[in-house]
């Protein structure tokens, strides 16, 4: 039989979201269903012969309630999923219990941000590798162009804690943007399409900065060298590791548990917290022991320094872009080249920044 109207349960519901101005039809409560964000109402039987009723949850209102506020003409509903699985609209705070979104909405959600909603450097290439049929050289050219213009456009519209990062993790000048455009074209196509001479000037830019020029030009030298050995010799000149493919990915992601997809999430909203507040009041009075735990573990490896300043801006971004920077890099940490090393260096921020409580003394 056609349903001629909601029912009292759903109209329920969108009378209590009418009451905070949000307004919701039952045609998009239906496709939130379908998505498997929203539950169905749970159906009550009445007993002899009367029929069954259907009851509003708690958890179906504050679901329908957050897919409302971040719902938009245009907007995928799989991103409006990331975006209240990754801050909640109801609360805008990381520290705050995050929904309890269904496991099947979270998992299509995420294979269609690694699939058309990752505006990464890596998936925008790929993408557009995808598009065209090209020689190597075509390649290349497609590589520089995307990711010269993304580093540039990284220095002129720069995010929130950018003045807190090392200058390790930015592109300060020209130089430095040609030398990072052509690391993207070797992880792409081989370090062999960049060539010994290029590989030595890059790896060289990355030196430390006490080092003096004679010293930088002695490690260019004799990486050099090492690269041209071992491209006469018929091996790699270095092992550029690619980023999974995007089906390689989605096929990643699906054979992880969802609980270990939730956690994930949650110790990097509590890096973005704790991390942003660290990197504002790092050494301020009352903040001398965070300071001290975070600064070691930071530091301790590149992977752990990366992560933190990748992460710490997701705070200040809550209403706009933190969706998208969390689920870029939740999918690396799961997923990505680096994903082992991503992973055990999440693991350590998040213990610095909530270190576990002494254990009371028994007996």
């Amino acid at each position: 039989m056609t349903r001629s109207g909601p029912s009292a349960a759903d109209a329920a519901l969108i009378e209590t979201l009418g009451r905070h101005g949000l307004h919701v039809s039952l045609a998009q409560l239906e496709r939130w269903r379908n998505l498997g964000v929203v539950p169905r109402n749970a159906r009550r039987h009445l007993g002899r012969g009367k029929g069954s009723s259907s009851a509003l949850s708690k958890e179906t209102v504050e679901l329908a309630a957050a897919m409302a506020i971040v719902t938009r003409r245009g907007r995928s509903a799989h991103e409006s999923v990331l975006r209240i699985f990754t801050v909640s609209p109801l609360h805008q705070d990381l520290f705050d219990s995050p929904l309890k979104i269904p496991e099947k909405a979270i998992r299509s959600s995420l294979k269609w941000f690694v699939q058309y909603g990752d505006q990464t450097l890596e998936r925008r290439i790929e993408r557009a590798l995808r598009r065209t049929s090209h020689s190597t050289d075509d390649a290349a050219d497609i590589i520089y162009q995307i990711a010269t213009k993304q580093f540039r456009n990284a220095g002129l519209h720069l995010e929130a804690t950018s003045d807190l990062r090392p200058r390790m993790w930015s592109a300060p000048d020209e130089q430095s943007i040609q030398n990072l455009a052509a690391l993207t074209i070797g992880h792409f196509l081989g370090a062999g399409e960049v060539g010994a001479q290029k590989m030595a000037e890059i790896i060289t830019d990355t030196t430390p900065s006490n080092y003096t020029q004679e010293d930088i030009e002695h490690a260019r030298a004799t990486m050099e060298r090492i690269f041209i050995a071992r491209d006469q010799g018929g091996e790699a000149i270095m092992d550029l590791t690619p980023e999974p493919t995007i089906e390689e990915t989605i096929h990643l992601l699906e054979d992880i548990e969802i609980e270990r997809i939730r956690e994930t999430r949650n110790k990097m909203a509590m890096v973005a917290e704790m991390g942003h507040m660290y990197l504002r009041f790092r050494g301020g009075e009352g903040f001398e022991d965070p300071t001290k735990r975070i600064l070691d573990v930071s530091t301790s490896s590149l992977d752990n320094s990366f992560l933190l300043y990748a992460i710490a801006p997701i705070a200040e971004t809550l209403s706009t872009t933190a969706w998208h920077r969390m689920s870029a890099i939740l999918v690396a940490i799961l997923a990505g080249r680096d994903r082992d090393a991503y992973s055990e260096a999440l693991d350590q921020l998040a213990a610095a920044m909530a270190p576990e409580k002494p254990r009371k003394p028994t007996g």
